[in-house]
């Protein structure tokens, strides 16, 4: 049997998920694609345990808060723990995406969370991290697109990860 493909989520795929009246319907369509195919599973799902302290349950709102927990706890769908392995490749991470403000126009880090994340889908083998972070904000790293303008494709030039933001090609006629 062949391996299934691990994609890690970002925080921002399950607010998406979790929250009603998304305003691009490709992108909540592609989003529950990937679910479905889970469901099936036909796919793996896991995010650090990180985004169990970014998605707050005030912000989600309702019911959301134990689908938000209902989606964890089998071997298709689950967390991961971020140690001192995962805090250092963060570190090198933040480190070889650093630029100083005489640099870059402008003081250009990636955030915390952001590195502590691409660590942990790196370490655990995901083929592609989700995420619909594609600006860059307060001078942060913007996600989206950073595998692609790195050496070789490569994060860091050395690590495979393919970053993307899930788009449904064509959506469902319910």
């Amino acid at each position: 049997m062949a391996a299934l493909d691990l994609y890690y989520w970002d925080a921002c795929i399950f607010y998406e998920y979790l929250m009603e009246d998304q305003p691009d319907a490709h992108k909540a369509q592609a989003v529950t694609d990937i679910l479905d195919e889970n469901k099936q599973r036909r796919n793996r799902i896991c995010t650090s345990v990180i985004t169990h302290s970014e998605v707050v349950p005030k912000k989600i709102g309702g019911n959301a808060e134990q689908r938000y927990w209902d989606c964890f706890g089998s071997t298709f769908f689950y967390d991961v723990e971020v140690d001192r392995s995962a805090i250092l490749l963060a570190r090198e991470i933040r480190d070889y995406y650093y630029r100083p403000p005489e640099d870059s126009g402008g003081y250009r880090l990636m955030g915390t969370p952001d590195a502590l994340h691409l660590a942990a889908a790196i370490l655990n083998g995901a083929a592609e991290f989700h995420t619909r972070d594609g600006k860059r904000r307060g001078g942060n790293v913007p996600l989206l697109g950073l595998d692609s303008s790195s050496p070789g494709g490569k994060l860091c030039g050395k690590y495979e990860l393919k970053i993307i933001s899930p788009t449904a090609q064509q959506l469902r006629i319910v």
